[in-house]
């Protein structure tokens, strides 16, 4: 079939997040067998007004939108890290597609929820990288909403750091914490790290830039380890957000840090550990100190480090691929029966 993918290419810089999940699941699809045509409404936004402002040519992309449906003619529609395109729009366009739309952001960021429950109004389906019984207010008559893991892509992730014993830096960590609280994990872990006599790679946070696009890979090649941190409240927030909008929440470094073979440490209240198994394909720690002396056990212990990095990576791989991932947003976008035994829950709501 055809299939509409919109996201962000990030044309303006063009390769920086070439490993986003918006690319992931256009691979994923056409590794199924399905034609995909790959709609960037921000970069088509700013090629439509002379400001090559996206919010300028918010009104002119709708056009441009229709065109690509009227050209395409697309059996289905997934909406990914797209908000230009109105929800009239889809309404206008709709007519026997299927359309389903994907969060790969935190539900404890209102904005977010808002967003979903808007779209919810004209989509057959939602999936977000958040479970369990938060999703249920997405639901209405003709919208589902489901769980998906952070998709795996053997084209992306394709290092094995777990087959090395040269690696020179003990942990990894990046992302863009420079807006979190000076108490939140995601400062307060990485510190504490560096405090403990560990080799650490840090980036994007207290000074050090960001890494990205090929460069980010170099930098995973390097480690043992890989710190999966995730926020755990709203930007103004001074308390964690309820556990129902964490539950089985992550960002996509975790696909990426386990697709590439690094051992994983990651914190319990996400509830990780119901995907993959505690002490063989992951690591968990209750707190930031306990997450250190995790990191300290895989340093001194390289044959467990490398025993975990594994068989996180071949469970990432096997179950998480960008294809499977695709597949059950299928499945469940034109009601049909689960194609496959998914290791994820699939509960609908």
């Amino acid at each position: 079939m055809r299939v509409l993918v919109i996201g962000n290419a990030g044309e303006r810089e063009p390769g920086r997040r070439y490993y986003s999940v918006d690319r992931k699941l256009a691979n994923g699809f056409t590794r199924n067998g399905h034609s995909v045509w790959f709609f960037s409404d921000r970069d088509a936004a700013r090629a439509a007004t002379v400001f090559r402002s996206s919010r300028a040519g918010r009104g002119a992309v709708q056009e441009t939108f229709r065109a690509a449906v009227r050209n395409f003619a697309p059996h289905a529609i997934v909406l990914m890290h797209s908000s230009l395109i109105a929800t009239a729009t889809l309404a206008e366009v709709k007519g026997d597609t299927r359309i389903a739309q994907v969060c790969v952001d935190p539900l404890f960021r209102k904005i977010n929820g808002e967003f979903l429950a808007d779209r919810a109004r004209v989509v057959d389906a939602t999936f977000v990288t958040t479970a369990g019984t938060t999703l249920k207010r997405f639901s209405t008559a003709n919208n589902v909403s489901a769980f998906i893991p952070n998709p795996v892509d053997l084209s992306v992730e394709d290092l094995r750091n777990f087959a090395r014993d040269d690696l020179p830096d003990d942990v990894f960590f990046a992302g863009n914490a420079s807006a979190d609280r000076e108490a939140d994990v995601r400062r307060a872990t990485p510190r504490l790290m560096k405090g403990a006599g560990l080799a650490c790679a840090f980036h994007g946070f207290d000074g050090a830039p960001g890494v990205y696009g090929a460069a980010y890979f170099a930098a995973l090649a390097r480690a043992r380890i890989g710190l999966n941190l995730n926020s755990d409240r709203a930007e103004t927030a001074t308390v964690q957000a309820p556990a129902d909008e964490l539950y089985l929440y992550s960002s996509d470094r975790v696909s990426q840090l386990l697709g590439c073979g690094l051992a994983v440490l990651s914190f319990e209240v996400n509830r990780l550990m119901e995907m993959f198994e505690s002490e063989r394909e992951m690591a968990f720690a209750p707190t930031p100190e306990a997450m250190v002396e995790a990191a300290l056990r895989l340093k001194r212990d390289d044959a467990a480090r490398r025993r975990i990095a594994e068989a996180g990576w071949r469970k990432a791989h096997a179950a998480f691929g960008d294809w499977r991932v695709a597949q059950f947003i299928e499945d469940v976008m034109f009601r049909r029966p689960l194609s496959h035994a998914y290791s994820w829950p699939t509960a609908l709501w």
